[in-house]
C-alpha cells in the first residue's frame, strides 16, 4: 500500500459558494459534495479572473458524502470542502484514473458528514501499490452506445400492475444457520448476514459454502427485507432467509430484478416487526405472467437494456 499523495497531486478546490455564482444551464459544472450526478450540483457562468479545474481530474468530497469520488469529464469548479486530485503521470489513463476513485471511495467507512471529515487525513490515505492487470482491458460503455441501445427498446414496466405470484411458487424458503462467533476463522467463503452493505456479507470465514450461487438472501433480522442476489457460493447466517428458485434460473438479471422487487416491501417490516419465516411463505411478488407462468423474457429484455448490463449481466 502507499499513500494517495504518491499518485496525485491533492489541492483542496476552489472553496466557493453556489449561491455567489450565476448559474446558466450551458455554463461549467460546479462540483459540490454530493454522491449523485458525477458530484455536479449546478452549472455556473464562468469567472473572469478563475480558470477552470481541466477535465480528468479526480474531485473528493471531503464532507457532505465523505469520499464521493468521481473522474470529472468537463472542465469544473468546486465548492467548499471538495479536493482536487491531478494525476502526477500525465499519461494515466481513464480507465486507471477510475479504478484510483473506486479505492478512494471503498475508504467511506471510515468518515462520517460532521463528524470525522477527510480534510486532514486525504493526501495520507493508502491505496494499492499498483493497478491490477484487468483495468487496461475492462471495457467502458459510453454514453451514447448506452443511449443507441436504449432507444432501439420500446421495453416499458409497471410493476403495480403486475399480477402478484405467491414466493412459495417461485421459491424454496430456507433460514440460515448459527454459528458461535469464536468458532469462525478467517476463510474464503462469504458469510452472509443482516447488513444492507456489500452484497450482505460481512466476513469471510473457513466453514464451507452451504448455499450455492443464483440464489437470493433475505435478511430478516437487522436490516430487515434488504434481499440481494448471491453470484456465489456461500454461507449464511441464522438472521438470513435463503430463496432457492424453484423450476426456473436465477440468473444475474432475474436475480437481480427480483432482489430489487423484495427490497422494495421491506418498508413493511422493521427490527421490531420482523420479516418470519411463515410471513415470507405467505408474501407474494408482482411478476409479468403470461400463460400462467411468470414471462422471464420480458424481464431479461428489460434487464439488457439497462446501463452497464452488457458488462454486468
Amino acid at each position: 500500500m502507499r499513500p494517495l499523495r504518491d499518485i496525485f497531486r491533492v489541492e483542496y478546490g476552489n472553496k466557493l459558494d453556489l449561491n455567489k455564482m450565476d448559474q446558466s444551464p450551458f455554463g461549467i459544472s460546479f462540483v459540490g459534495r454530493s454522491d449523485r450526478n458525477c458530484g455536479v450540483t449546478a452549472r455556473v457562468l464562468p469567472l473572469p479572473t478563475l480558470s477552470p479545474y481541466p477535465p480528468g481530474a479526480l474531485t473528493v468530497a471531503l464532507g457532505g458524502a465523505p469520499l464521493a469520488t468521481f473522474v470529472q469529464q468537463r472542465a469544473f469548479y468546486t465548492a467548499q470542502n471538495v479536493a482536487v486530485l491531478t494525476p502526477l503521470d500525465e499519461s494515466m489513463t481513464v480507465r486507471e484514473r477510475l479504478f484510483w476513485a473506486m479505492c478512494i471511495r471503498a475508504n467511506r467507512f471510515r468518515y462520517t458528514a460532521f463528524g470525522r471529515e477527510a480534510n486532514r487525513t486525504l493526501r495520507d490515505l493508502e491505496v494499492p501499490d499498483v493497478v491490477p492487470e484487468w483495468v487496461a482491458t475492462t471495457e467502458i460503455e459510453s454514453l451514447d452506445r448506452w443511449r443507441a441501445r436504449r432507444a432501439q427498446s420500446d421495453i416499458k414496466i409497471n410493476p403495480s400492475s403486475w399480477p402478484r405470484v405467491p414466493w412459495t411458487e417461485l421459491f424454496e424458503i430456507h433460514r440460515g444457520r448459527y454459528i458461535p462467533t469464536l468458532s469462525k476463522s478467517l476463510g474464503s467463503t462469504p458469510s452472509v448476514s443482516s447488513s444492507a452493505l456489500n452484497n450482505g456479507v460481512t466476513r469471510w470465514i473457513d466453514v464451507p459454502p452451504e448455499w450455492p450461487a443464483g440464489t437470493i438472501t433475505v435478511a430478516r433480522n437487522g436490516s430487515v427485507g434488504q434481499a440481494f442476489y448471491q453470484p456465489r457460493p456461500y454461507f449464511a447466517t441464522d438472521d438470513v432467509h435463503i430463496l432457492v428458485p424453484r423450476g426456473w434460473e436465477c440468473t444475474p438479471a432475474r436475480g437481480l430484478f427480483v432482489s430489487t422487487l423484495i427490497s422494495a416491501e421491506k418498508f413493511r417490516y422493521s427490527y421490531g416487526r420482523k420479516w418470519s419465516l411463515e410471513k415470507m411463505k405467505r408474501a407474494t411478488l408482482p411478476l409479468p405472467r403470461s400463460a400462467d407462468h411468470v414471462d422471464w423474457s420480458q424481464i431479461d429484455s428489460y434487464m439488457s437494456t439497462l446501463q452497464w448490463s452488457a458488462q454486468t449481466l
